[in-house]
């Protein structure tokens, strides 16, 4: 550009500072923002605001209060986006009470926070074990009239299983449903756990048929959810098989976590048979169906067996 005698402005320096951020070269965009001082531009808002971002995100940005105070200094009024930016920093760094403040000092100043600023305060307060602050804030959040979205409702939900609350869970999902937010399958994954870890095994199968029935799949994250926590006996193996078959045929997913749990308990068998049932159900076992039982006769001494089963995986070009 400046052999053709043309200037780069503000916005190119912006434009180019926020490529560098998205590609994770923040220490380059730093640089860039040093350059753009020397030749006597000012950045604006907007340059600030992906500074920022892309410092937090790389986990780079170790005094993020000061940098808010330095771009007010600069004569600068933040946005909802910068206020979100610096609140995630803080929350990252786990200076939630700042962060917490910041939010109010944003709402006294006539910044409007957005659905995002909420939940970026929401999931640092739960990761903090503060649910009750948490909960607070999704009661004014509703209040001032803004609605909750699934990322909202899954942030606080995730925290009330891990303190055990189901019967509360439960009545957030109703709530949710009730404002015209559907669950996904991060939701009811969420449930499951919450159940699992009560051995609330027949409210998880409940939970499980009202995921199916939305028409949400379940994925390996849900039948390992199941596993771990029911794995210990053959009854409750024969309850997994059949959720399975009922639930599971649509990938691999549910029986590739069966295998798991069969060759973890040392019963190749069973876990053989598992391989057979998911070719009978038209699927194609790949590698990650195999390699739960050749780890486990490996450790078993079982090393003929091993070497059986990798010729057979090769016999029938079992794909990576």
């Amino acid at each position: 550009m400046h052999s053709l005698g043309v200037l780069p402005s503000t916005v190119t320096y912006s434009t180019l500072i926020n490529g560098l951020c998205k590609q994770g070269a923040v220490r380059n965009a730093l640089l860039l923002l040093d350059c753009m001082a020397s030749k006597g531009l000012e950045p604006d808002i907007v340059t600030y605001n992906t500074l920022v971002d892309g410092l937090c995100k790389k986990g780079l940005l170790e005094n993020p209060g000061k940098l808010f105070q330095y771009i007010i200094y600069k004569g600068h009024k933040p946005d909802v986006v910068t206020y979100t930016a610096v609140i995630d920093a803080l929350c990252k760094n786990e200076e939630i009470e700042k962060a917490e403040e910041l939010l109010n000092d944003m709402i006294s100043r006539g910044v409007q926070p957005n659905v995002v600023t909420y939940n970026t305060l929401m999931d640092g307060l739960c990761k903090m074990n503060k649910l009750e602050n948490a909960m607070n804030w999704l009661d004014e959040m509703v209040l001032k009239g803004m609605s909750p979205d699934i990322v909202t409702y899954n942030i606080v939900m995730n925290a009330l299983c891990k303190e055990g609350e189901t019967d509360k869970v439960e009545e957030l999902l109703d709530d949710m449903i009730s404002r015209g937010v559907q669950p996904n399958a991060v939701t009811y994954n969420i449930l499951l756990v919450g159940f699992c870890k009560m051995k609330k095994l027949e409210d998880a199968k409940k939970c499980l048929r009202q995921m199916v029935s939305k028409d949400i799949s379940p994925d390996v994250v849900t039948w390992n959810i199941f596993i771990d926590a029911f794995c210990t006996t053959d009854d409750v193996m024969d309850i997994l098989i059949n959720l399975v078959l009922n639930y599971g045929a649509q990938d691999n997913s549910a029986y590739i976590s069966l295998v798991k749990a069969y060759a973890k308990r040392g019963n190749i068998d069973e876990a053989m048979h598992v391989l057979k049932r998911l070719k009978q159900e038209g699927l194609k076992p790949d590698i990650d169906a195999y390699s739960p039982i050749h780890e486990m006769l490996i450790e078993m001494g079982r090393v003929d067996d091993a070497k059986d089963l990798i010729a057979q995986m090769n016999e029938k070009k079992v794909d990576d």
